[in-house]
Formats: structure tokens, C-alpha cells, sequence
């Protein structure tokens, strides 16, 4: 009994190093903040890091920066970055943070939120 008990220790060990790293891999890959529509921004993402797929629709030129809107099926949002700023029509991913600029006007609430650009992803040569 006591060398069939040795014989299967090895093979228990590997599989309890296969188990560690399986569940390593679940909680990186699970760390990545999900993809978001716009329509899904909201006051409780605020400061938060998310991932964004859209198409490029409007751009602006900023004082050292630039700002570019991005269109996904659900709406429309402003992207500001420092980098160059994609192409017009182009289809995008980036990685970003959900900021709110508040801006009262008559006793009423017009801001907007808009997203600054931590980094683009992957940037497709075609469009739409």
C-alpha cells in the first residue's frame, strides 16, 4: 500500500501545479475590465477604466492634445487623447477612463460625459 501511495504522489503534485496555474490564468485574464457599449456609461463608471469599440466620426484639434468622437449602436462619445488621433471612419479600440465635465446652465444640468485615452489597442486599416 505504502508504494502504490509513492507511486501516484508525483502525478497528484503535477496536477495540483496544472490546477494553481489554470486558476493564475482565470484571475489575470478575469482582470481586464469588460468592453463597454456607450450606452452603458454611466455616473458610476466614473473614473474607471474601460474598453470601447467604435467608429471614428468627428474630430477636433485641441492646445496639445485632440479629441475625436467615437459612434458604437448605442451612441456617440467624445475620446480626448494626447496621441495622434485615429482617421476619420476608422474603426477602433482603446482603452480609457470615463470622466464627467458637470456644466450648469439655468438651474440646469448639461453635462457630458467623455473618455481620456489610456491607450489605443488595435487600430484596422478599413472603414465603414
Amino acid at each position: 500500500m505504502l508504494i502504490s501511495n509513492l507511486r501516484f504522489r508525483p502525478v497528484v503534485n503535477k496536477l495540483q501545479q496544472i490546477s494553481l496555474w489554470i486558476i493564475l490564468l482565470g484571475i489575470l485574464v478575469g482582470c481586464r475590465s469588460p468592453l463597454i457599449s456607450i450606452a452603458g456609461i454611466s455616473a458610476s463608471k466614473i473614473g474607471k477604466t474601460v474598453y470601447l469599440t467604435g467608429k471614428v466620426v468627428h474630430l477636433a484639434p485641441l492646445v496639445d492634445r485632440a479629441a475625436y468622437q467615437v459612434e458604437d449602436a448605442t451612441g456617440k462619445i467624445w475620446v480626448v487623447t494626447t496621441q495622434e488621433p485615429p482617421e476619420l471612419g476608422q474603426l477602433i479600440n482603446i482603452k480609457g477612463k470615463i470622466e464627467y465635465q458637470s456644466l450648469l446652465f439655468a438651474e440646469q444640468e448639461l453635462g457630458e460625459f467623455y473618455v481620456i485615452e489610456l491607450e489605443q489597442l488595435s487600430l484596422p486599416n478599413e472603414k465603414e
